[in-house]
């Protein structure tokens, strides 16, 4: 097994991982059955910013909030499979079906490692994306976007109440690997897609949200005369800033090209370059490889995979 943030090589029963202190895919199993939401699908969130370097609080306060945007979008179905799978009756009104999940969810008071795994599973267990409307109304946030915005700004407020994230201000951030790294480590992957390109926008807006529309450059040329571009430069245009390259290799060629490109890469941005893999047509061993030999020339990975 490997870690999907990173792609430190671990043991099967690890929960987290040693190198950057992500939860497992067995983790994330583990949380689910603790709240009584077993999720067969392995699709489980597995992208978090490293432990070592966050210290992430429980906050009852938001907790609570969320818990009752979830109960009060819910439909009664939709409560009654909750309570199913609390292991409790799921009969009675709407108003008795709530008391009962208040009474038995461990959402509350469960590990802050371990809250924003459950978060996902309730999220993307809502019918429409008109309750996540509501939630991201309630919780204060901008409420702008389509579905997927509207998940990523919910998931990305767990972040910031939690500990997980620093909160930029007016787009006042040092634009170094350090800074950058969690919101890359956080941002989930909410569809597959067929090609590289297609996840560019999705991610464009995320980074723009975070860190300032001026400040993410996409197709950024490396250097004044050269065909060669990163796929986002984050920072000023004309500054040292933070590079941050997509792959998702189809074949062995794809895999040295772009080993090949890193050196180019480096030249320009030194250490503060993140490179995202993508391995929807890789085999675990591949990703290992790819990862370890990437980590070999000093450049960070973050190994992504969709959540949903």
């Amino acid at each position: 097994m490997f870690c999907i943030s990173c792609g430190h090589k671990l043991p099967e029963s690890a929960r987290f991982c040693q190198s950057c202190g992500a939860a497992t895919s067995t983790q994330q199993s583990l949380t689910a059955v603790q709240d009584g939401h077993e999720d067969s699908s392995q699709e489980d969130v597995r992208s978090m910013p490293p432990i070592s370097v966050l210290k992430p609080t429980a906050n009852s306060e938001f907790r609570q909030k969320l818990l009752d945007c979830y109960l009060n979008v819910s439909t009664s179905k939709e409560l009654s499979e909750w309570l199913r799978d609390l292991g409790q009756d799921p009969s009675g009104t709407a108003e008795e079906k709530i008391a009962k999940i208040r009474q038995h969810t461990k959402y509350l008071s469960m590990p802050a490692e371990t809250f924003p795994g459950q978060t996902i599973n309730y999220l993307r267990q809502l019918s429409s994306g008109d309750g996540l409307f509501l939630i991201a109304e309630s919780l204060g946030l901008k409420c702008e976007g389509s579905k997927d915005v509207l998940f990523r700004q919910i998931y990305r407020e767990v972040g910031f109440q939690e500990g997980w994230l620093p909160r930029v201000v007016n787009g006042g951030a040092a634009f170094t690997k350090e800074a950058v790294l969690p919101f890359v480590q956080w941002y989930p992957i909410l569809k597959n897609r067929e090609y590289e390109k297609d996840y560019y926008e999705d991610f464009h807006t995320e980074m723009a949200e975070v860190f300032g529309k001026d400040k993410v450059h996409e197709q950024y040329a490396i250097a004044h005369g050269n065909t060669l571009k990163i796929d986002f430069h984050i920072g000023h245009p004309q500054q040292g800033g933070v590079g941050i390259e997509f792959k998702m290799p189809n074949s062995q060629g794809d895999i040295h090209r772009a080993h090949g490109q890193l050196e180019d890469y480096q030249t320009r941005y030194g250490r503060n370059l993140i490179v995202v893999l993508l391995p929807n047509f890789m085999t675990e061993t591949g990703v290992g490889m790819f990862t370890d030999t990437v980590r070999g020339k000093g450049v960070e990975t973050v190994v992504k995979t969709k959540v949903l």
